[in-house]
């Protein structure tokens, strides 16, 4: 049997977007676009993985209609899906795209509760499916009831079974994670400097800080910088990456910007390109998924024809 890519989301969303012009709080808006679809940062990159060729099996937990709705809309996808049922409602995440200001609002809400008996469940479940996995990606928040340190386990579990894992997580949960060692982790600094103790700081604190997680072992970061660049730390050394001027002016929406970036580097590193390709496709994923409201990519040719556009400047 093939091996498959996995991709974990622990607390599943119905993501609605809606673009409003001249949003302001405290008033009325009728929407001028309106996207409602299944999310999470595990499902996100599931789908967007899809949308470059490759297949996955999205895990995690699903509850009531919106549960329902989820899972129904992955079907739809034809995606692999291996989740489980628990009591009370997923969570409905609402992002409110301001045209006019060029500014996202977002409301999230935590989740359902998640008993000792279901996650037990869902670990047997990773166990199995474990064993044909050629990559595992961890994702999102955690839900009510679900170990700060979950990420960790699962991260230990597949370094038993020589499965390299992928990482997009914050606070307590993304600290955790890193003392398993994933071999890729993207984060937010600001984040990352708050749950660490670290002031916020310059580029040069940033690079101070990634290093350290990379002496750990972690062989790919990646950290926000500034609005839409990245830093990313590779075998290879580090990279400082933006994208140009008249590209950026055409962006429409941020959501599910790093987990598209997150699907580009796992193609990327399963196809062995070279670290400054695999860094462009990786931003370039991203990029693409910023020039529409709805969430992914429009197509492999759409990603390769923006990496041109993406700068690259290695630090070191």
């Amino acid at each position: 049997m093939d091996k498959t890519i996995v991709t974990v989301t622990m607390n599943p969303a119905v993501d609605i977007q809606y673009v409003v012009p001249d949003f302001r709080p405290g008033r009325w808006f009728r929407a001028s676009e309106v996207d409602r679809s299944a999310g999470g940062k595990g499902i996100n990159v599931s789908i967007i993985l899809q949308q470059l060729g490759y297949e996955s099996a999205a895990m995690g937990f699903l509850a009531g209609f919106s549960g329902e709705y989820i899972r129904d809309t992955l079907r739809r996808l034809k995606l692999t899906t291996n989740f489980v049922n628990v009591i009370g409602e997923s969570r409905t995440d609402v992002y409110i795209v301001d045209e006019v200001g060029h500014i996202e609002t977002g409301v999230a809400e935590a989740g359902p509760y998640i008993s000792d008996e279901a996650l037990h469940r869902f670990m047997k479940n990773f166990d199995r499916i474990l064993s044909r996995a050629r990559l595992v990606y961890l994702g999102g928040s955690l839900p009510p009831g679900v170990p700060q340190d979950a990420y960790k386990d699962l991260i230990l579990r597949c370094k038993e079974a020589k499965v390299p894992v992928f990482v997009d997580a914050f606070g307590p949960a993304l600290t955790a994670a890193l003392e398993g060692v994933p071999k890729a982790v993207k984060f937010d600094h600001r984040f990352l400097f708050s749950t660490l103790g670290y002031p916020m700081g310059d580029l040069d604190d940033v690079l101070e800080l990634v290093s350290k997680i990379h002496d750990s072992g972690v062989e790919w970061s990646v950290t926000t910088y500034r609005a839409v660049g990245n830093i990313f730390y590779t075998p290879e050394g580090i990279y400082l990456v933006d994208i140009e001027r008249e590209v950026k002016e055409q962006m429409v929406s941020l959501l599910a910007i790093g987990d598209a970036l997150m699907a580009g580097l796992m193609v990327a590193l399963l196809e062995n390109m070279d670290v400054e390709k695999a860094i462009r496709f990786a931003q370039a994923c991203s990029l693409e998924d910023t020039l529409h409201v709805k969430k992914g990519i429009r197509g492999r040719d759409m990603v390769e024809s923006l990496m041109p556009k993406i700068l690259v400047e290695k630090l070191d």
